[in-house]
């Protein structure tokens, strides 16, 4: 076996910066010619066999990894390498065998557990996923990769028992920024909260069954659910209970109340998280009058300059009010002790009016645009705090070959640059996430309302996201932009126009030649229950504001009737802007894919298929041809036998051409 020494120190430099240049051809004819004199180099058949893998040369590559394990049987890279390789060729049990010996030898290679649960949850085998993403990052607990990983993996997953090691990366998740979006794993996470004996039982006592300041000490030390409270709606009906019971039980006792530091700890997590979900907790007389009370103590004790004794107090009154309509806002910003609610409600309004300022606008005259601006403008949705972005951004032929859609590659494989629009881009959730996708790309980010802009861009400054603009607009007037676009990217906009097929016309008209197209519908199936509940609103000629908004919804809450199932449990049920979105949108269609057909032929736009991997993964299990994936024939009557499939909404590319 030849040692390092033999190689020389300068052959390996040289070649350690060709494979940092990714000069990969120039490696392997270099190591060739090097490995004549030093045919037993471990040094020299890993990175070859490395540079091959490069090369996607994976059976010479597979050949020198076993040269090395003939040579040293305990080189756990070599069989973590040749694990890589099995796993791109399909060879899955392989895989997995290379990556167990990989471990076996070398139980701190934590890359190997990470893989090898990737595997496993590919598998539908989330158990032993989960095992291993938690051994991975129990070595490396800022391995950002397996804690991304970690999180899409509890999504739809059902924990059935709890450990110190569970919860300690479920916080360390919780945490992260730019991983995951805590929406998409609240449900499994609540279901985790309910295997605590002492949280199950916080839930099913009554209003008189609190004792309210052990009930605050317990769920204060149950770091979880307070992480959840200060980062994304709760959509649970029972803790939704015991949090409106705690608020009153906080305001009614404020002045009993003996220790206040947990108090108030506490106090401030249920503030964020009323803030979160826009306040949608109704509020009483008693409370109203209490209320009342409290600001004239508080504007009291700021008159005196006694700041020391009413953070709790004005931390109560968050709970219930935003602090930013107050009067006496700018005076107690100097109270240290809720410097983090004083951001939240304070400094980051006034940031984003700021902003607004800023924000390139163009004049919005359609009438149903002006509406749907206004209801936006009232309630910008959705308030978030937590994104998911991409690792880093890939160039637009291997994206699109990654999530399996069927497009004309030809003409996109050689752009260097591309211009993307987000057409209704909210409060910036999907166009800061878009900006992470495509490498060399600019997103023009447009939507009818400029609060939710003014979020959006506040949002994008925090991140650091700089290719991205954003632009109040109406899509019908896409022609004051003065360019055309490589993607356009619609979601959640074309079914709340007057006529969505002038506004899909109007995207077509500014995408390019063989551009492509993300459009996002609702499905008249899916939203069947909506559009009764819709019905029922009409009927009652509810007018639409925040007050009738919180008393039908707390109707809904009440109601024994089936029909409010579905929506009770949706995460849109949980925050007052997506309420009003859901149930009390001032425009709404909704579409079938018969219809979605004939609209794609009548733009000569080719269908390229359905951006969502789980619905995709459900379809391919009832219909193994590849290129059924593609005809929306099928689609519909996959469709018809499973009417809740799209839920969401049909997501999907298209092509112009």
């Amino acid at each position: 076996m030849t040692n390092n020494k033999e190689l020389g120190k300068e052959k390996i430099n040289d070649l350690i910066i060709l494979f940092k240049k990714k000069e990969y051809f120039q490696i392997e004819e270099k190591i060739k010619y090097l490995k004549k004199d030093f045919p037993n180099s471990i040094f020299l058949l890993d990175l070859l066999g490395i540079s091959l893998v490069k090369l996607k040369k994976y059976k010479q590559a597979v050949k020198y990894f076993k040269k090395i394990l003939n040579i040293e049987p305990n080189f756990a890279d070599a069989h973590f390498n040749l694990a890589i390789i099995y796993k791109l060729i399909n060879k899955i049990n392989d895989s997995i065998i290379h990556y167990n010996l990989c471990i076996k030898i070398n139980p701190q290679k934590f890359e190997a557990y990470n893989n090898l649960a990737n595997i496993q949850k590919e598998q539908k085998n989330n158990e032993l996923a989960i095992q291993n993403y938690l051994n991975c990052l129990e070595i490396n607990p800022n391995y950002k990769i397996a804690i991304k990983n970690f999180g899409i993996c509890l999504q739809n997953y059902k924990f059935t028992i709890t450990s110190t090691l569970i919860e300690k990366h479920i916080i360390n998740l919780l945490e992260q920024n730019k991983i995951l979006r805590p929406v998409d794993i609240i449900n499994t996470i609540i279901g985790y909260l309910y295997l605590n004996p002492k949280f199950k039982k916080i839930t099913e006592k009554t209003n008189e069954g609190y004792l309210l300041e052990d009930t605050i000490l317990e769920i204060s030390n149950m770091k979880i659910f307070i992480l959840l409270l200060e980062n994304t709606p709760i959509t649970d009906l029972k803790i939704e209970k015991v949090l409106k019971n705690l608020r009153s039980n906080i305001l009614l006792n404020l002045s009993s109340i003996k220790n206040r530091q947990v108090a108030l700890k506490f106090t401030q997590s249920l503030a964020k998280q009323c803030f979160i979900n826009e306040y949608l907790y109704p509020i009483n007389k008693d409370e109203e009058k209490i209320l009342t009370n409290l600001e004239q103590r508080i504007i009291q004790n700021l008159k005196d300059n006694q700041f020391n004794n009413i953070d709790l107090e004005v931390a109560c009154l968050a709970s219930y009010n935003p602090l930013r309509v107050y009067g006496f806002s700018e005076k107690i910003k100097k109270i240290k002790s809720i410097l983090d609610l004083i951001n939240q409600q304070i400094y980051e309004p006034k940031k984003e009016c700021d902003i607004k300022k800023e924000i390139i606008s163009f004049k919005i005259k359609d009438k149903i645009s002006l509406d749907v601006k206004d209801q936006y403008e009232n309630n910008p949705y959705p308030r978030w705090n937590k994104i998911a972005l991409y690792d880093s951004p890939n160039d637009i032929y291997n994206f699109f070959k990654n999530i399996n859609i069927k497009i004309n590659y030809n003409q996109i494989r050689n752009l260097e640059k591309i211009n993307v629009l987000v057409a209704g881009c909210g409060t910036g959730q999907h166009a800061i996430t878009t900006s992470s996708k495509y490498k060399n790309s600019f997103v023009t980010a447009i939507d009818l309302s400029k609060k939710s802009l003014s979020y959006a861009k506040r949002k994008a400054d925090e991140l650091g996201i700089q290719n991205i603009q954003f632009v109040q607009m109406d899509l019908l007037d896409l022609k004051k932009l003065e360019r055309k676009f490589d993607i356009i990217e619609s979601v959640g906009v074309l079914h709340h126009m007057d006529n969505p097929l002038k506004g899909w016309k109007r995207l077509y008209e500014f995408l390019k030649p063989n551009g492509l197209m993300m459009i996002g519908l609702y499905s008249k199936h899916a939203r069947k229950h909506i559009n009764q509940i819709r019905e029922d609103i009409s009927k009652k000629e509810i007018e639409v504001s925040e007050k009738n908004i919180i008393k039908y919804r707390e109707e809904i809450i009440s109601s024994s009737d089936l029909k409010f199932n579905i929506i009770k449990k949706s995460t849109d049920f949980y925050s007052l802007s997506s309420v009003r979105d859901l149930l009390f949108h001032t425009q709404e269609h909704t579409f079938t894919i018969q219809q979605i057909i004939r609209i794609l032929n009548k733009l000569k736009l080719k269908f390229c298929g359905f951006e969502n991997k789980e619905i995709v993964n459900l379809f391919k299990k009832k219909h193994k041809d590849i290129n059924a994936l593609y005809d929306l024939d099928l689609w519909h009557n996959f469709e018809i036998n499973n009417p809740r499939i799209f839920a969401g909404m049909y997501q999907f590319w298209c092509q112009k051409f």
